[in-house]
């Protein structure tokens, strides 16, 4: 159960903030890269499982090239495995 979706990093003031073009909703933070990444896989996870849960369909990722940044932002996939979150899943 691996799902790889696009992150969109952006840095301020308070840390490095995460957003999700494909799950309004969906954003997390951190105090640098690094747990901004860690807390944005454990938030993509958790979406995505409730998307699940709830029997909806996931979206399709977006397509890298189609997503606009602005001067503080990058971007990269969020690849995440249900299994490493929670073992049970994959036999729900």
């Amino acid at each position: 159960m691996r799902y790889a979706y696009p992150a969109v990093f952006s840095q301020g003031r308070g840390g490095v903030g995460v957003g999700f073009p494909d799950f309004d909703g969906c954003v997390s933070q951190g105090a640098n890269f690094l747990q901004a990444f860690k807390y944005a896989r454990e938030g993509l996870s958790l979406h995505i499982y409730g998307f699940l849960e709830d029997g909806e369909k996931l979206p399709a990722p977006s397509r890298l090239e189609s997503i606009k940044l602005s001067g503080n932002e990058a971007l990269t996939l969020i690849e995440v495995d249900l299994k490493e979150f929670e073992p049970d899943w994959s036999q729900s």
